[in-house]
């Protein structure tokens, strides 16, 4: 009788492990084309925003598209971010009246600006060793998720995107809205800096 506390014990532990498992899990997305500006970006926002998986990987297209070029990254930013994310902006500086809000915009602006290099760590292909620059499409990206991540019939989930220059995958929340479509809601940690590229003259660190 003294040892039926012990395997129940241990039977616990296992479906506890069990299900830590179960809530830790991968998911892969596929782009066979990568937006290059803001013209072939609205599909590709349209062809993967369904899953809160793909939302993530349409603002990342954003953000590259950002990073190349401010107006057309905004525009592609702000029909990528979750409502909390905008204002309205009937003006010509916002599009189909909305704009960023000034505290999004600017974490932007300023961390794409001090790694210009940043974007290109989340895509297949970069590494520290070669400057962070991606093969070249298509792409397959593969998302994590851990038991806080929320659930898809919640509304309300958060993944995780591996970046090659950083040792733990970034997290994104992603919400859906109204009409089912999944959008960006906070994604400061991605903007975060990461390790700076090799340099081929170590002069070009002084």
């Amino acid at each position: 009788m003294d040892r039926i506390p012990k395997y129940v014990s241990i039977l616990l532990i296992l479906l506890f492990a069990a299900t830590l498992s179960a809530q830790n899990d991968t998911y892969t997305v596929a782009a066979n084309t990568w937006p290059a500006d803001f013209s072939s970006f609205e599909s590709f926002r349209d062809a993967n925003a369904s899953t809160p998986q793909g939302a993530v990987i349409v603002l990342l297209a954003a953000l590259s598209i950002y990073s190349k070029n401010a107006e057309e990254g905004k525009k592609a930013l702000i029909i990528c971010l979750d409502a909390n994310s905008l204002i309205s902006d009937t003006s010509p500086n916002g599009y189909k009246g909305f704009n960023i809000n000034r505290n999004t915009i600017d974490l932007v602006k300023r961390q794409l600006e001090q790694h210009p290099y940043l974007i290109g760590s989340y895509l297949p292909g970069s590494s520290f060793q070669n400057g962070y620059k991606p093969s070249n499409p298509p792409y397959n990206f593969t998302l994590t998720s851990n038991r806080f991540s929320g659930t898809e019939e919640s509304g309300q989930k958060k993944l995780f995107l591996p970046s090659s220059g950083a040792d733990t995958p970034r997290p994104v929340t992603v919400k859906r809205n109204a009409k089912g479509v999944w959008k960006a809601s906070e994604f400061s940690s991605l903007l975060v800096g990461i390790k700076k590229p090799a340099t081929s003259n170590p002069a070009d660190d002084l």
